[in-house]
């Protein structure tokens, strides 16, 4: 391997863990916000909340490993060697998350509106890391991975596996959260599930239509310098 590919290989690496790093301070604002997480952050939050002693990313990096094993069952012979670099993306995820909940402490909406606007800059800054991501084509994240997994398994399309697994997940959520507090929305203090988790599934989505053009132009003027 030359010299500018290793440079470009270790670009793209820091690129995908600085896309990462604004995905789990999106994360972390909207657990802030206290609205309702983005459905693939839930079941994390509910376990952190029942296991207070166990962080919210290192609940994240457990349940990416389930994620990991999911494929495995659903890839079986399929599954790459490769697909492993799912496990240290997971922790690195897990810490960043735990880093920018530390970082962000200080933070404390004042009202509804504060909220509101705090989830909003949650979906702007989670769908500005995910363009970075996706630009970067570098780390592997475990629940795209599990759609990809479901998709090759069941013969289906990714973006409709993908609409299947984030429900599943958040099924899974709203039935822990009912075992350990009796409601499916969270602890009565902390929401987990709400009007905030429909938000933020649909208009990260939506926010990336403006956001991927935006990575891309500026990849595009760095490539001219």
């Amino acid at each position: 391997m030359n010299s500018n590919k290793v440079f470009s290989l270790i670009t793209r690496y820091i690129a995908a863990t600085a896309g990462m790093f604004l995905v789990a301070v999106g994360i972390a604002i909207s657990i802030i916000a206290n609205l309702g997480t983005a459905p693939l952050s839930c079941p994390s939050y509910v376990l952190n909340l029942r296991f207070p002693s166990i962080s919210v990313g290192m609940f994240t990096f457990l349940v990416n490993c389930l994620f990991i094993l999911i494929q495995l069952a659903l890839l079986r012979k399929d599954f790459k060697l490769s697909y492993l670099m799912q496990i240290p993306a997971s922790l690195i995820f897990g810490s960043l998350i735990d880093l920018s909940l530390s970082l962000l402490s200080w933070l404390h909406p004042a009202g509804l509106l504060s909220s509101y606007l705090l989830l909003g800059l949650s979906c702007l800054i989670s769908a500005l890391g995910i363009s970075i991501e996706v630009k970067a084509d570098a780390w592997m994240l475990s629940a795209e991975m599990t759609a990809f997994s479901m998709s090759h398994a069941f013969g289906k399309p990714f973006s409709n596996m993908k609409v299947v697994m984030d429900c599943l997940v958040l099924l899974a959520a709203a039935l822990l959260s009912l075992l350990f507090f009796g409601s499916v929305l969270g602890n009565g203090t902390s929401n987990v599930i709400g009007l905030g988790t429909l938000i933020l599934a649909i208009f990260i989505g939506l926010l990336m239509k403006l956001t991927d053009p935006l990575i891309a132009a500026v990849l595009r003027l760095f490539k001219r310098n």
